[in-house]
């Protein structure tokens, strides 16, 4: 797991800073699932986690995220970290939450991540009113 978890992180970073969605898509499994806090369904497969990322990113104009704790397990890492920079409006945000990857191999077989929106979403909706 620390190095799928490692591989995971770095690609977090690429598409923080390029944009480029396909590294973290490539390290999903074809029957991957993609969950997050108040999203009822979730995404599913390459294709599921290309959306999820892709909608994740569409969200912030710049972004940086920090790991405080990475704790891996037998087939389960738990990613405690910290995320801030502008949203798509200008805004300014900060926000903490957990991200969960499960893995029997090389592959991540399931993502949930838990956060507060509430940092970033009433700055952006407060813009647009």
């Amino acid at each position: 797991m620390d190095d799928l978890t490692k591989k995971f992180t770095d690609a977090l970073g690429e598409l923080h800073r390029a944009h480029d969605v396909e590294p973290l898509v490539a390290l999903f499994g074809d029957d991957s699932t993609l969950n997050k806090a108040g999203m009822p369904h979730g995404q599913s497969g390459k294709d599921g986690a290309r959306t999820f990322w892709e909608q994740y990113r569409r969200v912030f104009g710049e972004i940086e995220s920090t790991f405080h704790h990475v704790v891996t397990g037998d087939g389960i890492a738990y990613l405690e970290w910290t995320s801030h920079g502008t949203l798509t409006n200008g805004s300014e945000f900060s926000y903490d939450g957990v991200s969960v990857l499960e893995s029997t191999g090389d592959e991540i077989e399931a993502f949930r991540t838990f956060y507060d929106t509430a940092a970033f979403l009433e700055k952006q909706s407060a813009i647009g009113s």
